[in-house]
């Protein structure tokens, strides 16, 4: 999997395609591209699926196994793993639950920081890119719903990556 290592509106050509009408977004200056290996692929995958499935410890849990630089202190730690699952509550009981991808990074950066936890940075930079295609979306497509986008997707990776998965996770309430 490759993301884009500057993404950002400039470096996003939106339009149509001529032959069916339907909308098209072309990146471009693609010079700078990350590269995730299948490893890495598989923990994004993870996280998604955990966040969606609004389990937040999981969530949390799997963001600091997975950071190459391992954070020291246990207090830390649990205070961010607290702090996800708390964000998920919170937007789950006021009906916001995933769709606004950037308050999420927001929210888990600024954890992570208070709680001097290290991020894996391709995880970072994979979410920032998210949260630039988030907007554009939720700009041509004011209605669209993230979770149930996202939903077949990551099942899908899951499934690819032969992850264990299960609709029953997701709790609608």
């Amino acid at each position: 999997m490759k993301v884009h290592g500057d993404l950002h509106p400039g470096n996003i050509l939106v339009r149509r395609h001529p032959e069916t009408g339907q909308l098209c977004m072309t990146m471009l200056d693609c010079g700078l591209v990350i590269e995730f290996g299948p490893e890495q692929h598989e923990t994004v995958v993870k996280i998604l699926g955990a966040f969606i499935r609004r389990q937040g410890r999981d969530a949390g849990q799997l963001m600091v196994d997975t950071t190459k630089v391992k954070t020291n202190n246990p207090v830390d730690i649990e205070r961010f793993i607290n702090g996800i699952e708390r964000i998920i509550v919170e937007d789950a009981e006021q009906g916001n639950f995933v769709e606004h991808i950037g308050d999420y990074i927001t929210d888990i950066c600024y954890l992570a920081c208070r709680n001097r936890v290290k991020l894996e940075a391709a995880f970072i930079n994979c979410a920032l890119s998210m949260e630039i295609m988030e907007g554009i979306a939720s700009t041509l497509f004011p209605k669209i719903e993230v979770v149930s986008t996202a939903m077949p997707l990551v099942v899908k990776a899951e499934m690819m990556h032969r992850l264990p998965f299960s609709w029953s996770k997701y709790r609608t309430s």
